[in-house]
């Protein structure tokens, strides 16, 4: 849920908001949460013989909700909530003996991270002081390929496919982190041949158990070759960009009195992807928790840009090329508003208390839970915050005009506050509920806020949504400068010199 404060009164905030799908804890392994269809009906079961839509992304939801396994290299399009949680071992290889300060990759097994020891080998084992929050790209999306692996990742860092960052990890990672940190995301979920760990700040959440500078590999090859494009090599495609990968360190050698061969660097690969395949079945990789009531899909039905670029194609060769500005806004709005509803509910709760703190009293407590079971307590907080300001006014000085005015001022204060308690009320004892009483309380602050934003009506809340562009201005119609067959419309629109608008 995000609330947004908005000005009431010289002295008021009222909070504003917009609820996002709840969520529950994910257990101690992925597990595909429980759906319930809407919308049947007994007529429908009676055309039982007709095919599905060709259209419908409903069996393409159900697989992406249930596969956790990296066994499919599908292109992602999927974004979901998840955590690891606290006392998680991760492992992060590399060739010098010091903990990054910047974003970095961090993986579930050692053999994997081993892979990243180029001459100088340095392990570092790393255990989560808390649950780290993170969001998981689904499919392979840690795959420099063309054809959509990275397309997700792309919308959310740039808001646009950029093939041209494909092998551009460092500032992808980068731009990651800073989309993610105003959300309290500590990095991001990937699948290469495994799973991988995007993590933005390596210092935050995490303690260091060992840094350890083991054996080298054997390195009989050391000339790095850029990677193959997909198979089939596409004429019509671009060529893949050469990456850059930095100059390797010299290779340290073996150990002095060391006998007999190293580590080889085949051998590790394989340890690799052995350690990997463990988690390719049920219950898959239990170390990452997803939560899978906050997922975000561009297989929604609703983003109809996307329908005809799926047409006739398998799930192989579904791309987000193509998407419309405005089905991409509602995606990325809607994973930005994914949080967990106790969470969500905590937030809010601080919210209201802040605005009803300054007049509620120590005496101002229920007696007993739940706080609405008897309301004779909050009448005197209702009537402090809505009379404070206006209580002291010498209505016998003033005119019938200013008498009305003030009447006005104390009764639309009088709704806010009532309002504000109200929702109070509900809020009281959240903290300490669970994730059903925390949507609960959600839902009917929700449609307080709803209702009370109604009956104000006010005009600051008339805004183009989203915000216009550069070159762009926000045009509210109005006489004689109207536009379309309802005169009554009034819905705000972003216009650019281009647009002409005529009387």
């Amino acid at each position: 849920m995000k609330w947004q404060l908005r000005q009431i009164f010289p002295c008021f905030l009222l909070a504003t908001t917009t609820f996002a799908l709840p969520s529950h804890t994910a257990g101690d392994r992925l597990l595909q949460a429980t759906f319930q269809a809407g919308g049947s009906s007994d007529q429908s079961f009676l055309e039982w013989e007709l095919s599905p839509n060709p259209n419908s992304t409903h069996h393409l939801i159900f697989s992406s909700a249930h596969a956790n396994s990296p066994l499919l290299p599908l292109p992602g399009h999927n974004m979901v909530p998840a955590t690891i949680p606290t006392g998680t071992i991760l492992y992060h290889g590399r060739t010098n003996n010091q903990v990054p300060d910047v974003p970095d990759w961090l993986a579930f097994d050692f053999e994997h991270s081993y892979l990243f020891c180029r001459g100088p080998c340095y392990v570092i084992s790393l255990q989560t002081k808390r649950d780290l929050r993170l969001v998981y790209f689904d499919g392979s999306s840690a795959a420099k390929m063309h054809d959509g692996p990275l397309d997700t990742q792309d919308i959310v860092a740039w808001g646009e496919l950029r093939p041209d960052k494909l092998h551009l990890e460092r500032e992808r990672i980068k731009t990651l982190c800073d989309w993610g940190r105003p959300f309290g995301l500590d990095g991001f979920v990937r699948m290469e041949f495994h799973f991988e760990v995007m993590i933005c700040d390596m210092t935050d959440g995490l303690e260091v158990i060992t840094l350890l500078d083991l054996l080298p590999k054997n390195e009989t090859g050391r000339n790095r070759r850029p990677p193959k494009d997909h198979p089939g090599d596409n004429p019509q495609l671009p060529p893949l960009p050469v990456p850059q990968f930095p100059p390797l360190p010299p290779w340290s050698g073996p150990p002095p009195n060391w006998r007999g061969s190293l580590p080889g660097e085949s051998t590790g690969m394989f340890e690799a992807n052995r350690a990997g395949s463990w988690h390719d079945r049920a219950p898959g990789e239990t170390r990452v928790h997803l939560d899978l009531t906050g997922l975000v899909t561009f297989y929604d039905p609703t983003l109809s840009s996307l329908v005809e670029a799926r047409q006739g194609k398998d799930r192989l060769h579904h791309r987000l090329k193509g998407i419309s500005t405005t089905d991409k806004e509602r995606a990325l709005s809607e994973l930005r508003t994914v949080r967990k509803a106790a969470e969500q509910a905590a937030n809010a709760r601080v919210q209201v208390l802040t605005m009803l703190v300054p007049y509620i009293t120590t005496a101002d407590v229920p007696e007993r839970l739940p706080a609405s079971a008897n309301t004779s307590w909050a009448a005197p907080v209702v009537r402090r915050c809505a009379t404070t300001q206006t209580s002291r006014v010498p209505l016998g000085m003033l005119t019938p005009q200013e008498t009305r005015i003030h009447a006005a001022v104390e009764n639309t204060l009088r709704e806010i506050c009532r309002r504000l308690m109200l929702v109070w009320m509900e809020f009281f004892d959240v903290e300490g509920a669970d994730e059903v009483a925390a949507k609960r309380a959600i839902e009917v602050g929700r449609r307080h806020v709803s209702e009370l934003m109604g009956w104000l009506d006010w005009s600051v809340w008339v805004e183009c949504k989203p915000a216009c562009g550069p070159g762009e201005t926000c045009y509210l119609p109005s006489w004689p400068f109207l536009e379309g067959d309802d005169p009554y419309d009034m819905t705000p629109r972003c216009i650019s010199s281009s647009d002409a608008v005529r009387p």
